[in-house]
């Protein structure tokens, strides 16, 4: 076959695909297939072009140029096809963009083994270790800042070059992989938490399936639950899934257990929570912002990983916020977004774009027409300054609750502002409001 002529085991091409051995087996006993996202570097590792690919695959000519997750028309209902881990295949009906993320979360502690070294290369140090740790802490703050739309094309190439080379050359000892593992893993969080600013779902699952499969192969357990709870939980919220959110982040909090810091236990506490809130379940959504918040309390900053500790309590009242104004409880909601914002520096312009944003729904939830313009004034200033599909989104939402009260003077000025300083904003408000 094709893999042993281009000189690899089904282990080998495992790894260099950062899959589990047993899904390379799957895919050529047919039982599964290749993402798309998958197909181009699978062509490029077995040295034939895409098309040659798709007739080399088992059953390609409905699981190759119907990939898992493309809709099919029958009977005039729209299905999709979703592959089981055991292999099998069931129909259900098209639900979400996240239709193909369960076995993703199902797999994150199935690979054993890094990336496959270059012995010929020199090997790593710590001062490369050093320079791709600043350039992750640059890319996260120009992200913090500006966005994901301005710097998404060059963390990906980042990763694709200069993170992809350090992957393949040799180390010297095992805290360097595990220190390139996860510096390596935190840029395809941020890649994946930028394709969910640009509005790309997809994109997304890829960059966290591999952040994932870095994590396991480490054995970094907190990380791993972090990125299922937190990253792919957010994303279930932002696609209406709640009840995937609250399965996925259940699973994460019980697998990181207490050898996940008090940091990172909030954090995905409150996920839970948020998730609860959606579902309007507000009794178990007040149990566990409380259990949030005790956590909190117990983390000690320097302590903490790197990677949680942005999560403070103003970062906790943000969550919160949400949690409440999900339930309704406008006035609640606006206590908790006082205490994110002053907790927030402007540098994170998102941040508080999507913050100010939210403090002008709850306005105009309890009728303040004056004061839910002033709110959404800000939060256009800041969703301008910012490349932030999700901005966007949050103050399109607030123009379009607005239009309701046209005649009214402040928010005739509002619309003008955002026609002149967010235009995309006002043509989504347009959209969403049905109106012209």
């Amino acid at each position: 076959m094709q893999r042993r002529a281009a000189g690899y085991t089904q282990e080998q091409l495992a790894k260099l695909m950062d899959v589990d051995r047993t899904t390379v087996h799957r895919w050529e006993k047919g039982t599964a297939t290749p993402q798309p996202w998958q197909m181009p570097k699978l062509a490029r590792l077995l040295k034939v072009s895409a098309t040659q690919l798709r007739s080399l695959l088992p059953g390609s000519s409905d699981a190759v140029d119907e990939p898992a997750g493309t809709p099919r028309e029958d009977d005039g209902r729209t299905e999709v096809v979703h592959q089981r881990s055991q292999g099998e295949q069931t129909t259900a009906p098209l639900a979400s963009p996240l239709a193909q993320a369960d076995g993703l979360v199902a797999d994150w502690l199935s690979v054993s083994s890094l990336i496959e070294a270059t012995a010929t290369s020199l090997p790593v140090t710590e001062a490369d270790i050093g320079a791709a740790e600043g350039m992750l802490d640059l890319f996260r703050q120009l992200d913090h800042t500006h966005g994901a739309r301005q710097f998404q094309r060059q963390v990906s190439s980042y990763i694709d070059n200069e993170l992809e080379a350090l992957l393949r050359r040799p180390v010297s000892d095992e805290s360097v992989a595990r220190r390139r593992a996860r510096i390596t893993a935190g840029f395809c969080e941020l890649a994946g938490y930028q394709a969910v600013d640009t509005g790309n779902p997809d994109q997304a699952q890829a960059y966290y399936r591999r952040a994932l499969t870095l994590t396991a192969a480490t054995n970094d357990q907190a990380y791993s639950a972090y990125l299922v709870a937190v990253n792919l939980g957010h994303l279930a919220l932002h696609c209406g899934e709640p009840e995937t959110t609250l399965r996925w982040a259940t699973s994460a909090l019980a697998a990181a257990g207490t050898a996940a810091s008090p940091a990172t236990r909030a954090a995905i506490t409150a996920v839970v929570a948020r998730a609860n809130a959606r579902m309007r379940r507000e009794a178990e959504a007040t149990k566990l912002i409380i259990q949030a918040e005790k956590l909190l309390d117990t983390a000690d900053h320097q302590d903490e990983p790197t990677w949680i500790r942005y999560f403070n309590h103003a970062y906790l009242a943000d969550e919160v916020a949400h949690c409440l104004h999900d339930l309704g409880r406008a006035p609640a909601a606006r206590s908790q977004l006082a205490e994110a914002l002053s907790g927030v520096g402007e540098d994170r312009v998102r941040r508080r774009a999507i913050d100010v944003a939210l403090l002008a729904a709850t306005w105009l939830r309890t009728g303040d027409l004056d004061r839910a313009c002033a709110a959404g004034r800000d939060a256009v200033a800041y969703a301008a300054r910012t490349g932030s599909g999700r901005c966007i989104e949050r103050v399109a939402g607030v123009l379009a609750d607005l239009r309701a009260h046209a005649d009214y003077a402040a928010a005739r000025e509002l619309r003008e502002f955002a026609r002149v300083v967010l235009p995309e904003a006002d043509g989504m408000a347009v959209t969403l409001s049905g109106g012209s």
